[in-house]
Order: structure tokens, then sequence, then C-alpha cells
């Protein structure tokens, strides 16, 4: 006879009509009801139990070992997840993220770019072609996303103009599908914004809020002599062009939040309701963001970062309050669901790189432009060295000795990369508290329930 025992990723929801059952391995929920129903959920939500087939109803017992629930007793669930990761570094669909300029017409106070001349020039483009179809005849899925990155990409639009259109030749001769985005401040667009996405596929476009007018304008103006006219602002200009796009791309509303600003949120929303932006053929996203120190050099927005607890609950305020028609997108979880990752972010997938306006090549966004984080060179090889590469080829959340005991880790992955590398515990210690609170609300919404008030998950519950 075989012996089963309780899965370390189970959780358990206390719910006004019985009990949730979740597997975060696995992302199967369970509703069990009876008065012994959140008994049950929390004997399995603990520590490892076995747990005997002849106690169980044939139907239930069926249930909690095919969602996972229940495994065979001796069974590595650690190394299933390690043999998922490591899949889904080799399988992630390529990205290649082209930073065109280091140079920006805004001088936002929390942007932690440093800005220079670096830009990358016509010259670069068939190295980044050859080396693009390199990776792609090596990759198991045939496609291409190429993310336009700066700065303000947009500022070197011949660029991002010749090598758009090369590499859209280039997938079409190997018969690859290519499709791209771009992270814009929204102000030096051409007017024909609706071609300008059509010619280059792009079918994702990020563009940043800082609140309603007299916030947004202080805080995102114009750098001396990048403006021309006094007519406009740099409000106006994004919120001209957000209605110019949402006919033909889907539109993210980046909607940047710290203690200054946060009374702006629920009144941008309203302005975007009115102003038509919910029901457009691509209605616009809402992605509200806290403004926090990304790195070292931005490590001076600490005093002004809200709290995880206060930005969690302004985000549950606008849940709450914001309406039907809108399209809410929290980072954590972009498809609504926590459901087992079985994919990593680009700075993790194993052909995907983001290339510098400088020509030296990197593994996170967020570190373009720190030089001693680069990990190659576009441009010549020589005798450089990269550290930093060996550590982005090493990194295994599943090896680490805190996320090896969490038993959010199929969730979640270890958070981001970069916080690991960074040695920034502050950073890793509100990955945990993000799920330790939000965890029970987003299974909960599975069948549309809400778990009981002031639930939460302990570090107990975490570390198992």
């Amino acid at each position: 006879m075989r012996a089963f025992v309780a899965s370390r990723y189970n959780f358990y929801v206390p719910v006004g009509d019985g009990a949730l059952l979740y597997n975060a391995n696995t992302g199967a929920v369970l509703h069990l009801l009876g008065s012994d129903a959140p008994e049950f959920a929390k004997l399995l939500s603990g520590r490892v139990v076995e747990v005997e087939h002849e106690v169980v109803p044939e139907v239930l017992w069926s249930q909690l070992v095919g969602g996972g629930f229940l495994v065979e007793s001796g069974t590595d669930e650690l190394l299933l997840i390690r043999e998922r990761f490591a899949k889904a570094r080799g399988h992630t669909p390529l990205v290649l993220t082209l930073t065109t300029t280091m140079e920006c017409n805004l001088g936002c106070f929390y942007c932690y770019e440093q800005r220079s001349g670096d830009r990358l020039g016509l010259a670069d483009i068939p190295s980044i072609v050859a080396a693009t179809r390199d990776k792609l005849l090596s990759h198991p899925k045939k496609s291409l996303h190429v993310d336009w990155y700066g700065g303000e990409p947009l500022l070197n639009i011949e660029f991002l103009e010749n090598a758009s259109l090369a590499l859209q030749e280039m997938c079409r001769i190997e018969r690859v599908a290519y499709h791209a985005s771009v992270i814009s401040n929204g102000t030096v667009w051409p007017e024909d914004a609706s071609g300008f996405v059509a010619r280059h596929k792009i079918r994702q476009v990020q563009l940043s809020f800082d609140g309603m007018p007299e916030n947004h304008n202080r805080r995102r103006r114009f750098r001396k002599g990048s403006h021309r006219t006094l007519v406009d602002t740099s409000f106006d200009r994004i919120v001209a062009l957000v209605d110019r796009l949402l006919d033909s791309v889907r539109v993210d509303l980046r909607f940047n939040i710290d203690r200054h600003n946060q009374d702006d949120l629920l009144p941008f929303v309203a302005f975007a309701r009115d102003r038509g932006w919910f029901g457009r053929r691509y209605p616009a996203v809402i992605q509200p963001a806290r403004l926090a120190a990304y790195t070292e050099r931005s490590a001076f927005l600490r005093p002004t970062e809200m709290s995880l607890a206060e930005y969690d609950a302004l985000r549950e305020l606008l849940r709450s309050t914001g309406g039907a028609d809108l399209c809410l997108e929290e980072s954590e979880v972009p498809d609504g669901f926590p459901y087992p990752k079985t994919y990593v972010c680009a700075a993790l997938a194993s052909r995907s790189e983001v290339i510098g306006a400088d020509g030296l090549r990197y593994r996170c966004g967020l570190q373009v432009g720190e030089r001693l984080h680069a990990v190659g060179t576009i441009r010549s090889d020589g005798d450089q060295h990269f550290p930093d590469s060996d550590w982005w080829e090493r990194f295994d959340p599943t090896t680490l000795p805190s996320c090896s005991r969490c038993s959010f880790l199929p969730i979640c992955w270890g958070g981001c990369p970069k916080k690991h590398l960074d040695k920034d515990q502050h950073a890793l210690e509100e990955q945990s508290h993000y799920w330790r609170n939000n965890l029970p609300r987003l299974v909960a919404s599975r069948f549309s329930l809400e778990p009981i008030s002031g639930f939460a998950y302990s570090e107990e519950d975490q570390f198992r």
C-alpha cells in the first residue's frame, strides 16, 4: 500500500462557507464544505502529515491526489520545482531589450537612470541582428519579442525604425513570429501613432503617469531645452497619445505612487473613465507601481516610499471602488491568479538579453548603464572580464537557503533575481510580506469569494 503525505505547498483559506485548499505547486484549488472543512484544510496545510486513504471519501481522495494536495511519501517536491525552473530558463520566449539611448527629455526626480550621450547607432544593427538570429535558431520556441527601452527610446527614432525593420526582415526569412513593446514617457511620438504601432508590430505600450496634472507636471517636467512650445505639458502630451493609441494597441498606464501623490490615484481612474479609456477597442490597463529604491543609486527614495502595507491598502481601495470596467493589473500576478510559474523573467531566460545604449550586454534592464554589471559587449570582446555573467548563469532560487524552505516558491521563484544579486534583504522581505497578506485574497477570487477578514499567513506558514 502506497503512503501519501500532505504537500508542503498546501495553503488553506477560511471563507464564510467552508474553506479553500490551494496548492502552490499545481495551482489547484478545492472548495471544501461542511463543519469540519476548515479543520481538515488547516491540517493539510501545516507540517507534512501522512493521510490514510481509508479515512477520506473516495471522490475527495481522488481530488486531493489529482490536485497535488497529497503526494507519495518520499516525493522530492523541491526537485520537481528545480527541474521546472531549469526548463523554464531554456523555454521562456526570447526577449531582446534594446536601449536606443540613455537620453531623456524629462527630468523625473526619482529616475535611477544615468543620462549620457550613449546611443545605439545604425552600425550596431548588423551585429544585433546576427546575434539574435543565432539565439533564435537554437531556441525551442520560434518567436522574438523586442522591447524598446531607454532613456526615452523614441529620442533615437532613426535607430528604432531601422533596427525594427531589419529584425522583422530577419524573422520573416527565418519564419519566426515577431512582436514588440515599448516603454515610453509618451511625449515625443510621431503624429501618426497608430501607423507607427502597426509598422513596428508593437502590441503593448507602457506609459507612466505621476498623478493628476499638478503633481504629474511638477514631477515629470521637461528638461531645459527639450520643450519647444509653451502651450502643452507632459500631462497634455501623454493624454493625447493615449487617446490616439487605444483603438490600435494595448496601453498599460503605470501610475507611480509614493506618499506625496497617493491621493491622486482614485481621481486619475475617474479621469480615465471620463475620457472613455476603459471602453475602447483595447481598454486601458491601470498598473499601480510603488516608487521604491530599485538600486543603491535611488536609495534617496526611501523617505518617500509608501510602506508595503500602505500600498496594499491603497490597491485594495482601488479594487473595491474602481468599478466593474476597471482593468487593474498587479505586477506580482499579471494573470490575476497565483498560478505556479512556468516561465522566468527575461533576465533569467537563457537566450534573452538587454543591450545598453553603451553597446554593452546586460541581463537586467534595471542595470543598464551600470558598466560593472555588464555581461558582455556587442562591439568588441577584447580581453574584458564580466564577473556578473557567471552569477546569472548559476542563479537558482531552489538552492538558496531561504527560498528552498519557502512554501511560496512555486509562485514566486525567489522574486526579482537582481534583489538577490544586490543582497537587498529589505526588498526580499517585502516579497514575503506581499504573499503572506495577498495570497488568501488571490486564491479566494477563483470562486468570487473573500477570505475571512484579517486572515493572513504567518512566517511559520511560509517556512515549513
